[in-house]
């Protein structure tokens, strides 16, 4: 048997499977691809199945009991009391031809920037696994071409420590020199080691406000859910649309990653297909689960959205006004007209009455006659 499996101080330590996805998705992959194609390692006599990564890179890394127990993936799982001590191992194999120094360390697991979990970087602070978990041996491993080696380590978990899910890695790295001026390459291989401190599970899902802005022709909503238990879950999360018909509803994305306790994971999805004029209502629900056990589903705020053809209204109304003011102009412009009509057709009717009086036209018609007092 390739690792030692010791339990001390009274302390109950098993290898359990409880997140079988989670292995898939928190194995680090190669950070650059070094060489395709290797074989698997010769070994004088019977021995385990190199891991799978071994078949794809110059080297690969599995746990020291992969293959004995209920353990997949090479990952590495355990429930232990607070102030409870364990031992175990990893198997480095060297898939190449030549003797290759890997540089092992431990790390907390966290949060990576564009999604997802992934191991924290050597030389940060470590405040969980990667502070607790101790190699038995120099952080240098050498091993020779075509051949393994074991790594041995303890874990032990602090006294006081809360019940729940704690996750951590077991890294290993081979680090290649630049050549000719070149930069240094590092592939890194990254082990889960999840801890589960037993005790009475807390499941806690918290939403932020329900966020959203113009995207792609619709609505793009944002919220983000926060792990303010102490168990690790995974979660799925919709949009619920509702108004001007039958209600539906809109997948958040990414789904099916996973929330470490303290944690958060920001959900997005695209609300297309609305009206230009009425109302629509929009809320999340995320439903968060924990792998073989329990779920919990948390509602978000409700977003009330107007829609009303802006654009459209103020061309109609800027229309309207010039409608208008034509109007007021040419109604103006009719009454000055009007008025100066009835002024001609009052002087026409003056100056017949004149003509027809014997006076001689010429004069002002308004001006009244004057009789003469002299005859002839």
């Amino acid at each position: 048997m390739n690792s030692c499996l010791r339990a001390r101080g009274g302390a109950t330590a098993t290898h359990r499977v409880r997140f079988p996805a989670l292995w898939c998705l928190l194995l680090t992959g190669l950070v650059l691809a070094l060489a395709p194609g290797a074989r698997a390692a010769s070994a004088t006599g019977p021995s385990p199945t190199p891991p799978e990564s071994a078949a794809k890179a110059p080297f690969g890394v599995r746990a020291g009991l992969y293959g004995l127990t209920t353990l997949t993936g090479g990952h590495f799982g355990y429930a232990l009391k607070a102030g409870a001590r364990i031992e175990d191992s990893a198997v480095i194999y060297n898939e190449s031809d030549e003797a290759r120094t890997f540089h092992v360390y431990a790390a907390d697991v966290a949060h990576a920037a564009g999604g997802g979990l992934a191991p924290a970087q050597e030389g940060q602070r470590m405040a969980a696994v990667g502070a607790w978990l101790r190699l038995d041996s120099d952080a240098a491993v050498t091993v020779r071409p075509k051949s393994r080696a074991t790594v041995r380590f303890s874990l032990a978990v602090p006294a006081g420590t809360p019940p729940g899910s704690y996750l951590g890695s077991l890294v290993t790295a081979l680090r290649t020199p630049a050549v000719s001026g070149g930069v240094n390459t590092e592939t890194r291989i990254a082990r889960l080691v999840e801890l589960t401190v037993p005790g009475t599970a807390d499941l806690q899902v918290s939403l932020t406000e329900l966020e959203h802005r113009p995207a792609g022709g619709g609505e793009e909503f944002t919220v983000t859910v926060r792990n303010t238990g102490n168990v690790l879950y995974t979660f799925a999360g919709t949009l619920r649309v509702t108004g001007g018909g039958s209600p539906r509803t809109v997948p958040l994305t990414p789904t099916g990653i996973y929330v470490i306790p303290g944690g958060s994971a920001t959900l997005t999805g695209r609300v297309a297909d609305l009206p230009a004029l009425g109302r629509r209502t929009v809320t999340a629900s995320v439903t968060a689960t924990v792998p073989g056990g329990a779920a919990k589903r948390v509602d978000s705020n409700t977003v009330r959205l107007t829609f009303f053809p802006w654009l459209i209204a103020a061309l109609a109304v800027g229309g309207l006004l010039v409608l208008a003011l034509l109007l007021v102009t040419t109604r103006r412009r009719r009454r000055a007209w009007l008025r100066r009509r009835a002024e001609e057709r009052t002087a026409l009717r003056a100056l017949r009455r004149e003509l027809r009086a014997g006076k001689p036209p010429g004069g002002d018609p308004r001006e009244a006659p004057v009789a003469s007092a002299e005859h002839p």
